[in-house]
């Protein structure tokens, strides 16, 4: 199982992968972060080192911890992409300075967009792409990836979400690997930037554009931002399809994961 199916090319790939859960290995943890997650759900706790989720007997604990661990650092990648969000909403588009330019090229780069003929079509193309991803999708995820931070590439890479790198020792080789394939299960120094690659990947990846075309009518609609309504654009996530899409609303629906979501700025594209 993994997030592209394994028989697809690898120019399709979205470098992502469901992890094979493993408890035999130490957690770790570099993030020195001091961001929290105020007026959330949960007990607010200092960023610091992994949980050994393993060692866990009481469910609903390992599963508020788990919760803690991971949501400031959601935050903190949608702070960032909300922040590129409201540069480019701020744009005066008939009079763009050349370090406005320079900064839409960095982003185009980015955000893979590549089919645009003026800055006024490249900032519409952004902003479907530059957006806070529902904490309740990443919370649901990271979960499922991880099997709830116990998988061998959450505790020694750090890696809640499978995600894939193709250069030789960049992080862990995947134990159910099909014979011929080279890629790794990608090391991460912290959960943040974990995270951070993850809602890129999201935010970014062709495979992920039917989310991104749910998210885009939400903003239109001036509605929330839904994880469990994003959550049909993940298709291409896992080889199950409609399956692994209908596990991941589920755990949103059971865990009430839409309660951990914060509305981000209403926007409308460049006229």
């Amino acid at each position: 199982m993994g997030i592209i199916n394994r028989n697809a090319t690898l120019s399709l790939l979205a470098m992502l992968f469901l992890t094979a859960c493993s408890a035999e290995d130490k957690p770790a943890e570099q993030s020195t972060s001091t961001s929290t997650a105020s007026k959330d759900p949960v007990a607010e706790v200092a960023i610091g080192a992994l949980p050994d989720f393993t060692k866990y007997t009481d469910v609903k604990a390992k599963k508020r911890d788990f919760f803690n661990f991971l949501l400031p650092r959601i935050r903190k990648a949608n702070d960032a992409e909300l922040e590129r969000r409201d540069f480019l909403l701020g744009l005066n588009y008939s009079d763009l300075s050349k370090k406005d330019k320079e900064r839409l090229n960095v982003m185009a780069e980015r955000y893979r967009e590549k089919d645009y003929d003026s800055y006024t079509q490249l900032i519409n193309n952004l902003l479907v792409k530059v957006d806070a991803v529902p904490a309740s999708l990443v919370l649901a995820q990271g979960a499922n990836e991880s099997a709830w931070g116990t998988s061998r590439f959450a505790r020694q890479g750090l890696n809640f979400f499978g995600i894939w790198c193709f250069t030789k020792g960049c992080g862990m080789t995947p134990k159910a690997r099909n014979d011929g394939a080279s890629h790794e299960v990608q090391k991460f120094e912290s959960a943040q930037a974990a995270v951070n690659k993850y809602v890129i990947t999201l935010n970014s990846h062709p495979a992920y554009e039917k989310l991104r075309a749910v998210r885009a009518k939400q903003r239109t609609a001036d509605e929330a931002l839904l994880g469990a309504e994003l959550a049909v654009g993940l298709e291409k996530y896992s080889e199950r399809g409609d399956e692994y899409i209908e596990e991941i609303q589920s755990m949103i629906s059971f865990n009430k994961l839409e309660a951990f979501n914060r509305k981000a700025a209403d926007s409308e594209p460049a006229k």
